[in-house]
């Protein structure tokens, strides 16, 4: 397995990966609570073409107020299994980068 790249500290591709790599699955309304960013699917998009193994799957949504319709979202993560492989290749470049991450989020809120 090729290792995937590492985004720059300051985007929100590694706002998207600190969460995902956390181990959760995330869907857009926890992006948005975290990165106050709504688009959750550009950075997936980016992080995938890194090379990260990132899964989608589509939950189902409420019915919307104004057509009555069934709606979906989607969630993502990375597999449990393969996030085990990702930290033992990546280790201390990997730790670095999140704490990297944590700092420069630690920062921002110091600000506000």
């Amino acid at each position: 397995m090729n290792s995937p790249k590492l985004p720059t500290i300051k985007s929100l591709e590694a706002a998207a990966l600190v969460m995902i790599l956390s181990g959760l699955k995330i869907s857009h309304l926890s992006f948005q609570d975290d990165s106050r960013s709504y688009c959750l699917r550009h950075p997936v998009y980016k992080l995938r073409l890194a090379g990260w193994p990132i899964l989608d799957e589509v939950r189902p949504g409420g019915i919307a107020k104004y057509s009555g319709r069934r709606t979906h979202y989607k969630v993502y993560f990375v597999d449990p299994s393969k996030l085990i492989v990702l930290r033992k290749e990546l280790g201390e470049r990997l730790d670095r980068f999140i704490a990297a991450i944590e700092d420069f989020e630690q920062s921002v809120r110091d600000e506000h």
